[in-house]
């Protein structure tokens, strides 16, 4: 059993040395005092020494917590049940919950208490945060759906080491997916839904502010802890908006505040990855470095009735206009002119083409390996706005609409120095009696 369940992820023989341990291999943890872990390099190892506690899980450092998983290779729930309980009612509680039947349950040296396995048909590689984040709280549900002991919930926690003596139940021919138990977790999570419509959160502040970002200000950080603190510290820095400048001072303050500082070079080094923009700071990470709370607190917002919200596309429209009134030609890229006024990307094309479609405004296009689009206000528009400005003279039967003269009027004092469109100069043509 130990063998099947733990041999694509333990070596066969280790140089006793984590750096050369191969990335899909780790480490496991046995041990008879659950206060005394003993690291165990290799599958021969495993199977060897008698402990009475292991890890289901394999790990890349020498320390035995969360962040270190490797690899989840079964999710192994207790039951605290009472003395009588059998493994029959072990299987019919995951049965009632939905969950996939443990292919092996465990008695431990208390009557009527178990532990049963849940043995990953492949070892889950554990290749980021997000990822591990969902393993416990896939674990912590089955948990709770399970009324198995809430104590025990995390994949880094001991398990009591199977053997011929004190397994009570066992399946070897069939092995629990991930994917079976993400979509029994996906399908149990409640959906959360606003009581009425409209209803949004809005967040203010940054996570300088929470009491885990004002801790990690604090030059507070023990041996062995600085460099996760100060690459912590830099990167709620960096997603506050500080300037770099001002992020490598900080940085270096807080590190000469220290009992016993890095060295320089280290914090070079912290400074240029958190530069680099490879990670954001997450407040679950926050708080598990402070021990202190990290979530961004926010009001709720009621979402305007629609006949009030403004009309943003007719918003944008009226900026794109008016910036062509002024300089008359824009000749940029789409995404550089959204950042010139302001405006997200998405929204000036969406506006660009309501515009084009509408004959307000013309794009021309130049050839060429560096060509770029040109655009300006169309003549019909100008001209619109010119009949507009035109002062009312008497005799006019009607008012200017859209541009057109209508009805008998008077030729404009203004005519010679405005250029009508050839349409609209024949049709006021036609209107002379």
């Amino acid at each position: 059993m130990l063998s099947e369940v733990y041999s694509h992820v333990m070596p066969e023989t280790s140089p006793y040395k984590v750096n050369y341990l191969k990335k899909d291999h780790g480490l496991v943890f046995g041990s008879d005092i659950k206060s005394d872990p003993r690291i165990i390099w290799t599958l021969p190892d495993l199977e060897s020494k008698d402990y009475t506690y292991i890890t289901a899980s394999t790990f890349f450092a020498r320390r035995r917590q969360r962040r270190y998983v490797r690899h989840v290779l079964a999710f192994v729930c207790d039951f605290d049940t009472p003395q009588g309980t059998t493994p029959e009612d072990i299987l019919d509680l995951y049965h009632a919950a939905g969950i996939p039947a443990p292919e092996l349950i465990i008695a431990t040296a208390t009557l009527g208490h178990y532990q049963a396995w849940n043995i990953l048909s492949e070892p889950l590689r554990i290749r980021h945060d997000i990822l591990l984040a969902k393993v416990n709280k896939v674990h912590e549900a089955m948990v709770e759906a399970l009324e198995a002991d809430p104590c025990a919930v995390g994949v880094e926690r001991w398990v009591r080491r199977p053997t011929m003596a004190n397994i009570a139940y066992t399946d070897n021919y069939s092995r629990t997916t991930w994917e079976e138990l993400s979509k029994w977790y996906e399908a149990r999570r409640p959906i959360k839904v606003s009581k009425e419509k409209g209803h949004k959160v809005v967040y203010i502040g940054t996570l300088l502010a929470t009491p885990a970002g004002k801790r990690i200000q604090e030059s507070v950080a023990e041996k062995g802890e600085r460099n996760r603190w100060a690459y912590g510290l830099g990167l709620c820095l960096w997603d506050a908006g500080i300037p770099s400048t001002e992020i490598y001072t900080k940085l270096h303050a807080w590190n000469k505040d220290l009992k016993a500082p890095l060295p320089m070079a280290e914090i070079e080094k912290i400074y240029r990855s958190v530069l680099a923009g490879r990670h954001h700071a997450s407040p679950r990470v926050l708080s598990s470095i402070t021990g202190l709370p990290a979530q961004i607190r926010g009001w709720y917002k009621w979402a305007k009735p629609r006949d009030r919200r403004r009309d943003h596309i007719q918003e944008v429209k009226d900026d794109i206009i008016a910036d062509l009134m002024q300089h008359k030609a824009v000749t940029e890229t789409q995404k550089a002119w959204s950042e010139r006024l302001g405006v997200a990307y998405r929204t000036l094309k969406a506006a660009l083409s309501q515009l084009r479609q509408e004959g307000i405004i013309e794009a021309q296009t130049s050839r060429g390996k560096y060509a770029q689009s040109s655009y300006i206000l169309s003549a019909g528009h100008l001209n619109s706005l010119i009949y507009i400005n035109l002062p009312a003279v008497a005799g006019a039967e009607t008012q200017f609409s859209n541009g057109i003269l209508k009805g008998h009027t008077a030729i404009s004092p203004l005519k010679g120095t405005c250029s009508f469109s050839k349409e609209h100069s024949t049709r006021s043509g036609t209107d002379y009696g």
